[in-house]
C-alpha cells in the first residue's frame, strides 16, 4: 500500500459516528500515507473539494445506511473506489457501541476491529 489514500468517513452524531471518526483519525496518524478527509468541510464547500483529495485514491466509510459520504461526494462529481460499512463490520464482532461522546468498552473494541479491517481492505487495492 504505497499510494496515498483518502479516507473519507461519517460525522455523524452516532455512537457508530464516533467510533468511525477514531478509527480514520487513528489510520491517518498512523500511516503517512493516509489521511482522513473531512465530509464536512466538503459539503460545505459549494463547487469544489478539498485539494487533499488530489491524486489520492478515495475510500468512504460509512456509519450507517444513508451513506453521506459518499452521497456527498457524488454531488461534487467525486468516485470513491470503495465503500466500507463501518455497521456491517460492528455487527461481524457483535459489538454495540453506545456513547456518542466517549467510546466505551465496545466502541473501543469497535475502533481496533473496524481499523484492522480498513487495513485489510486497502491492502487489496
Amino acid at each position: 500500500m504505497d499510494d496515498k489514500i483518502a479516507l473519507v468517513s461519517c460525522s455523524g452524531l452516532s455512537p457508530l459516528g464516533l467510533v468511525v471518526r477514531a478509527a480514520t483519525v487513528e489510520l491517518a496518524l498512523e500511516n503517512e500515507n493516509i489521511v482522513a478527509a473531512c465530509i464536512t468541510e466538503y459539503s460545505a464547500q459549494p463547487n469544489n473539494c478539498s485539494p487533499i483529495l488530489d491524486d489520492a485514491k478515495i475510500v468512504t466509510i460509512t456509519g450507517c445506511g444513508d451513506d453521506c459520504a459518499s452521497v456527498i461526494l457524488k454531488e461534487k462529481d467525486i468516485d470513491a473506489i470503495k465503500n466500507i460499512s463501518a455497521d456491517a463490520v460492528v455487527k461481524t464482532y457483535d459489538l454495540n457501541p453506545l456513547d456518542a461522546v466517549r467510546l466505551d468498552e465496545d466502541g473501543e473494541k469497535a475502533v481496533d476491529v473496524l481499523k484492522k479491517y480498513i487495513l485489510n481492505e486497502l491492502e487489496r487495492l
